[in-house]
């Protein structure tokens, strides 16, 4: 069951908001602002969390001519390699995208997030995480 709940946004902000909606595709403000509440619960649950297990799919994009970027990437997947289970690289015009799939505590799952999201020169950086105990309950 869904309940109105009512906000105010500066104009700024909204066209934001409008602009992400319609290049998304996402159908409404609405369903934006919730997928937005649902990343940044999600978001929190893990920090919250941090002795949990979790599998985390990572994904980087970075132009070509980024060479620093490859390499830190390439010396991250092997200080973090008892947590990174599998990686994929491919290329989409002028741009590398790293695929990295993480397993292990969310503590730890936070801080490889936490190292990759500061490097210089990404153009876009995503993760989403699952909690394992969805996968085996109690």
């Amino acid at each position: 069951m869904s309940e109105i709940v009512s906000i105010s946004l500066d104009q700024s902000l909204l066209r934001k908001i409008e602009n992400i909606m319609m290049k998304q595709g996402y159908s409404s403000r609405s369903e934006l602002i919730r997928d937005a509440v649902r990343k940044l619960i999600a978001d929190y649950e893990m920090a919250e969390f941090e002795s949990r297990q979790v599998i985390t799919a990572i994904v980087v994009i970075y132009e070509y001519k980024e060479g620093y970027v490859s390499k830190r990437l390439t010396g991250i997947r092997h200080e973090f390699d008892d947590i990174i289970i599998g990686s994929l690289h491919v290329h989409v015009n002028n741009y590398c995208t790293e695929l990295l799939i993480a397993r292990g505590e969310a503590k730890a799952v936070l801080r490889l997030i936490s190292v990759i999201r500061g490097i210089r020169g990404l153009s876009s950086f995503r993760y989403l995480s699952v909690p394992l105990e969805i996968y085996n309950p109690n």
